[in-house]
């Protein structure tokens, strides 16, 4: 995952979730840090065109297939792109939002066919942003993840980790957790990633 502070109130958020282990997801992360601070200031339509271009690339590079969820939040807008199982939630008083609800679960970046899609939610001022990799998703039910975000964005990570392990104490999957707080955003972001064992 990348968390990344481009100027003064623009924060970049990444999660990549890799197929089977590939090197596609740590790579996607890399190219993300490198081509995403040019793109601070521009639409949703060119967060997808970026996922395009790390699709194509993948694919030539042969190193695998990758769920991504990237985006730019500032105080003024939240705007990125998604394919795959990763997913992207705006948490505030009346509930949670799923940004990338209507995102492609497959074809996965990497595979040279993804159809990335694009998201924006204007003047997010009340409420916290959670993007977690399907480790959260499918082991946690949405109540459980709004209630620990709305609570308390800076300790949801942590919360929200305990919540997703089996009773023997293991991760079912790899799970990587961003939250940023909205009224947050320039001096304060929380996140963690932790790896199932085995």
């Amino acid at each position: 995952m990348l968390v990344l502070r481009v100027g003064g109130q623009a924060l970049v958020v990444a999660v990549a979730d890799g197929k089977g282990g590939s090197e596609a997801a740590q790579q996607t992360i890399d190219s993300i840090r490198e081509l995403a601070p040019p793109l601070v200031r521009r639409g949703p339509e060119a967060w997808r065109r970026l996922l395009l271009a790390l699709d194509t690339a993948l694919a030539r590079e042969e190193l695998g297939q990758t769920a991504l969820v990237v985006l730019c939040l500032t105080p003024r807008r939240l705007v990125g792109a998604s394919v795959g199982t990763a997913e992207a939630w705006w948490v505030g008083a009346e509930g949670h939002f799923d940004l990338t609800e209507a995102q492609n679960r497959t074809p996965l970046l990497g595979s040279g066919e993804a159809v990335p899609v694009p998201f924006v939610l204007r003047y997010p001022k009340e409420g916290a942003l959670v993007v977690a990799t399907d480790g959260l998703f499918k082991y946690v039910d949405p109540l459980t993840i709004t209630e620990a975000v709305r609570q308390d964005s800076s300790a949801a990570p942590e919360v929200l980790l305990k919540c997703a392990e089996s009773p023997k104490g293991r991760l079912y999957d790899d799970l990587a957790i961003v939250t940023v707080s909205a009224d947050k955003i320039t001096p304060w972001t929380q996140f963690l990633s932790r790896f199932k064992a085995g």
